[in-house]
């Protein structure tokens, strides 16, 4: 968000932090073979799948009213895709648990696209690239699509450094990694300064 490869036990030590393009930044609390949990900068926690591609696994939002919802497959070595398996399509059935709301179940059609780069501190990483499509089918079999997620994510950092959305209407969203800071690094002081000269900068 299941006996993991290697390639998926590198990346970032808990406590580091990760500045977005957006403005966003999320700390690394706990990380395992199976997922590892964020936190926000509004204390909102998100648990995220070994899998870059798969949605958020679990997500709850601490300072309002309790919230979130859970998400899940029966069975998620079903839906890996290179390098954690040889497949390179995969299409499932996701039931969402939202806490206030009750079940239901969303399509999801995901697949490897390749190799690819991404520059991040004067870095350029290798990535693998992933396209999901998620939607919806009518009581006549008709498919609506409903939203797209193209990710790369990066093995060095076992991290998803770019994410562009793209929503029913069209309209593309991207985010991507702007900053790490490590443990040792990620102080108050130095996590609003970077913020700030990102804000300015736009």
């Amino acid at each position: 968000m299941i006996v993991v490869p290697a390639i998926a036990m590198a990346g970032l030590k808990p406590g580091s932090v990760v500045i977005y393009t957006d403005g966003d930044v999320e700390k690394l609390l706990v990380q395992n073979q199976e997922s590892a949990i964020w936190e926000d900068q509004r204390n909102r926690r998100y648990k995220r799948s070994y899998l870059p591609y798969f949605p958020v696994l679990e997500y709850r939002r601490f300072k309002e009213d309790p919230s979130g919802y859970d998400q899940f497959v029966t069975d998620m070595s079903a839906v890996e895709l290179k390098p954690f398996s040889s497949s390179e399509s995969v299409q499932f059935t996701l039931t969402r648990r939202d806490l206030n709301k009750g079940a239901s179940s969303r399509l999801w059609r995901c697949s490897f696209v390749g190799s690819g780069s991404y520059r991040l501190s004067k870095q350029d990483l290798v990535t693998q690239d992933y396209s999901c499509t998620r939607f919806s089918v009518n009581k006549y079999y008709v498919e609506s699509f409903r939203e797209k997620l193209d990710v790369s994510y990066s093995p060095r950092l076992n991290l998803v450094v770019k994410q562009v959305k793209t929503n029913r209407r069209g309209k593309e969203t991207q985010v991507a990694v702007k900053r790490i800071l490590t443990p040792e690094r990620a102080t108050a002081k130095r996590i609003a300064r970077t913020v700030y000269k990102l804000h300015t900068s736009r």
